[in-house]
């Protein structure tokens, strides 16, 4: 947040992404967003407003074959971020297990880190 101050005394844009409005997590960036802070759903929305024009589509994928244990994982995932002790209990697998897992999904594109342990499905 006090980055966001320094940002708003030079007149820069402040950008936030939304989050749960039940979620403690959240309630910076969504009274950020209340304030006047311009929300982002995706990038086009930063580049839109920064006029630097729409970010190229994704490349095409190949199909990915995923072990057992990926799907059991991906299974749990949501939009929403849940903690990785979370995705282990769920998925029956332990954290280490879940940790190496997590890495490899995430450089396939289908699971991203939300930040603090956290994950999401993409």
């Amino acid at each position: 947040m006090i980055t966001v101050d320094f940002a708003a005394d030079q007149g820069r844009d402040v950008f936030a992404v939304p989050g749960n409005v039940n979620s403690v997590n959240s309630v910076g960036c969504n009274r950020l967003i209340r304030d006047g802070a311009r929300i982002v759903r995706t990038a086009d929305d930063i580049l839109e407003d920064l006029r630097l024009g729409s970010a190229p589509p994704p490349p095409a994928q190949q199909p990915l074959l995923l072990d057992e244990r990926d799907r059991r994982i991906v299974a749990v995932l949501t939009s929403e971020p849940q903690h990785i002790d979370d995705i282990a209990a769920q998925a029956n697998l332990t954290v280490t297990q879940i940790a190496v897992q997590l890495m490899t999904l995430e450089l396939q594109g289908i699971v991203r880190n939300s930040g603090a342990q956290h994950y999401v499905r993409v």
